[in-house]
């Protein structure tokens, strides 16, 4: 199914990558590249004195894993990501490598698991696009906007039970935690976006081009 892989034709890779006739070492390939995507997007990160939280091109590539693979696979991804970080692999913002400390999540923890729900969210719109053969607006927004609602609701949750100092309550978790980073990822969402609703394709491979229709005779016509 990779032969139809054009880099000519960047518009069209996500029809490859989410070919439902994608075989299982197909489908490995793409969800291991998008589960490396991320862990190599997490190294450019920018750590600030106000927050544990830091500034990444992380969730930049969670975005695009649920953009090219299909829901399940872009879920998969996620959690491949996850389960070699826990393994302790430096995958993590800033080369982190732990996941898990004194047998509970890390504070950034909650961002983290929620990855793969976000990706999933993110690729149901996708999905349905490519079902309709076009872009389906309406669907890509309504799920590019609750993608990011289980990684903040998550994270910030997480970040308020992790941190038990004095003064460390749920509104400093969504003050320092989600709110710096709402415009940050809000640029994220409209730059792909408009990438997949306004300039991809979504014709299918089996279409036949309009020349070739076009060409063909009546049926009242072939002897």
């Amino acid at each position: 199914m990779f032969n139809r892989f054009d880099l000519t034709k960047p518009t069209r890779w996500h029809l490859v990558l989410s070919d439902k006739e994608l075989n299982s070492l197909e489908r490995a390939i793409g969800i291991s590249f998008f589960a490396g995507l991320t862990a190599l997007c997490a190294q450019f990160s920018l750590p600030v004195n106000w927050t544990p939280v830091p500034y990444t091109f992380q969730t930049f590539a969670v975005m695009a894993t649920g953009v090219y693979l299909r829901r399940n696979d872009a879920f998969l991804s996620g959690g491949l990501y996850l389960l070699v970080g826990a393994l302790g692999a430096p995958v993590f913002a800033g080369g982190g490598d732990a996941l898990f400390s004194e047998n509970m999540l890390v504070a950034t923890g909650g961002y983290l698991i929620a990855f793969p729900f976000a990706s999933a969210l993110v690729a149901e719109g996708l999905d349905r696009s490519r079902k309709a053969g076009v872009a389906d607006f309406k669907a890509q927004i309504m799920c590019w906007s609750l993608a990011m609602i289980p990684v903040y609701v998550f994270g910030t949750l997480w970040l308020d039970y992790a941190i038990t100092s004095p003064g460390y309550d749920l509104s400093w978790a969504f003050e320092n935690g989600t709110l710096p980073f709402l415009l940050w990822d809000f640029g994220k969402i409209v730059l792909l976006a408009l990438v997949t609703t306004k300039v991809w394709s979504y014709e299918p491979f089996n279409e036949q081009p309009p020349e070739e229709v076009s060409e063909q005779k009546p049926a009242s016509e072939i002897v």
